[in-house]
């Protein structure tokens, strides 16, 4: 996770590669890109599930390197121009993204993350400069939700793998370049 205030303000991070894909004249992107250009930090909302995920995504990354006997990189971190990955997990030249989520047997059984879920990985993976991603998603309950420290089953350890193309990764850049040419001139993009 960024903890620097600085660095949330003056990049675009994972969490908001949705945002570089909506309408420039939303009110929504035109709120947070005010923000990128004036330095400011919002308040990051959290809920039950986000702090539940935060809490358990070493656990299921263990889980995961037990059950597949590997080990790979965490919580590294790379800067890409304005665009800023603070990955939750590297393996070989896969990027890849850890989920707490009710609905991961869900996202398994069709193959099929939520479509801001597929764009963090995208930015992650241009900024590596990877083109595989893939996300660990853990089924969680009520129960590991009033209680995120109880033991995790590898029955609830699911591999998505995500489809990141070249197509992918250079409409990225060029949403990235963009968006880093307005922020360097000090304007709100149009369009």
């Amino acid at each position: 996770m960024i903890t620097e205030t600085e660095s949330r303000a003056n990049f675009i991070g994972g969490s908001e590669a949705n945002m570089i894909y909506m309408n420039y004249n939303t009110k929504t992107f035109r709120e947070w890109w005010s923000n990128k250009l004036e330095g400011v930090v919002p308040e990051t909302p959290s809920n039950l599930h986000m702090s539940v995920g935060t809490i358990l995504e070493h656990d299921i990354i263990d889980l995961y390197e037990s059950i597949n006997n590997v080990t790979g990189i965490r919580d590294d971190q790379k800067i890409k121009g304005i665009a800023r990955a603070n990955t939750d997990y590297i393996l070989n030249d896969c990027i890849i993204d850890v989920k707490a989520s009710k609905k991961a047997s869900e996202w398994f059984s069709k193959q099929r993350i939520p479509i801001h879920y597929k764009r963090q990985l995208i930015h992650y993976a241009y900024v590596y400069g990877f083109s595989k991603g893939m996300l660990i998603a853990y089924q969680v309950d009520d129960d590991l939700l009033d209680n995120p420290f109880m033991e995790l089953s590898r029955n609830n350890l699911y591999e998505i793998p995500v489809e990141i193309t070249e197509q992918d990764i250079q409409t990225h850049k060029t949403k990235i370049e963009f968006l880093e040419y307005c922020k360097g001139n000090n304007i709100m993009p149009e369009g």
